[in-house]
């Protein structure tokens, strides 16, 4: 199972929406797995951006609840142009 944070990313051009995926593991812990970014979306304040991610997302889980079928999931953000940072960089907070 996994549940998605919808956040932003900070890039020298502005925000990028950003999607946290965490699995959960049969204790129901959280662990930390990937982010997603859409960066053909800069916004330029850090609300768009989230607004823009959780738009994506609702999205995605609409089109799951219709089919059933939670690769749908994937394939909507996919489409939104969402795709997997590698290593990403966290603001110190």
């Amino acid at each position: 199972m996994f549940r998605f944070e919808p956040g932003s990313y900070q890039t020298p051009s502005g925000f990028i929406p950003a999607l946290a995926c965490y699995k959960i593991n049969k204790n129901k812990q959280e662990i930390f797995d990937y982010i997603l970014t859409n960066i053909n979306a800069v916004e330029l304040t850090e609300q768009k951006a989230v607004e823009s991610a959780e738009k994506s997302l609702n999205r995605a889980f609409q089109k799951r609840q219709k089919t059933g079928n939670d690769n749908d999931v994937a394939q909507s953000l996919k489409l939104d142009g969402f795709i997997k940072v590698d290593n990403p960089q966290f603001a110190k907070g």
